[in-house]
């Protein structure tokens, strides 16, 4: 049986903002909107929209996926924005990018994911991330996620996992999807992550380099592969079965 909306990645639902025609490919939410996701993330991480310069937009309408760093001063990781459109609908993206029992059928780098709690408005998920040279790390994210009319935000950030040691883990990690529809048709993504992945052993760059501009890019393209996987003519599966039972 397909999942509702309501049901799939138990998001919350703000049904009473007023939707906003999108401009071109600069999505601009409300503020009640992003205020309830966003506060999930460090200051250096709540960009509010995906703004654009002229040159920037016509690399993403061209289908290309542009990587940026997005400053952050006095903290230790880094934040890397990836900006890509993807195909399907508002639901179907959110299903997808909600999807957090299938990632390691389709996210980079993610060897298991395993649902851990539950709730109307919550979901808590450890994650076990495969690495160059061997290596791997472990974390527990709580994710959150708001939907209107014109768009959506999923929200996350690293919380305690006392049995785990800190070697295994991640410092810091945290981020967010936004996501709503370009006036061309289609969506406009935006996936940005904060990772402070230290302490790294010496001679291990790669590990890092791991959750650089690489691997926010390659995100949006395994979702935009995921979706036209499964909206693909004659496939019976649509975006939102069998995702969470």
């Amino acid at each position: 049986m397909p999942l509702t909306t309501s049901q799939a990645g138990r998001r919350i639902l703000f049904t009473g903002l007023p939707p906003r025609r999108l401009p071109g490919c600069l999505v601009s939410l409300t503020a009640a909107f992003l205020a309830a996701a966003l506060t999930l993330l460090p200051t250096a991480a709540r960009g509010q929209d995906i703004s654009l310069n002229p040159v920037e937009r016509a690399r993403v309408r061209s289908g290309r996926i542009l990587v940026r760093e997005i400053p952050n001063p006095g903290m230790a990781g880094k934040t890397f924005e990836a900006v890509g459109r993807l195909p399907g609908t508002l639901d179907e993206a959110l299903t997808v990018i909600t999807d957090f029992r299938h990632y390691a059928e389709f996210m980079p780098r993610i060897a298991r994911a395993e649902v851990k709690d539950e709730s109307e408005h919550a979901c808590v998920v450890e994650i076990r991330i495969g690495l160059p040279l061997g290596q791997s790390r472990q974390y527990r994210l709580a994710f959150e996620s708001v939907r209107t009319n014109t768009g959506f935000v999923v929200a996350w950030r690293k919380v305690p996992w006392p049995e785990l040691p800190p070697a295994q883990t991640v410092k810091d990690t945290s981020g967010r999807w936004l996501v709503g529809r370009c006036e061309e048709g289609g969506l406009l993504a935006s996936y940005l992550v904060y990772t402070d992945p230290s302490p790294v052993p010496l001679g291990l760059t790669a590990v890092a380099n791991a959750f650089g501009r690489g691997g926010v890019k390659d995100v949006i393209e395994r979702v935009r592969l995921r979706l036209r996987t499964l909206l693909a003519p004659g496939r019976r599966e649509r975006p939102g079965q069998n995702s969470c039972p």
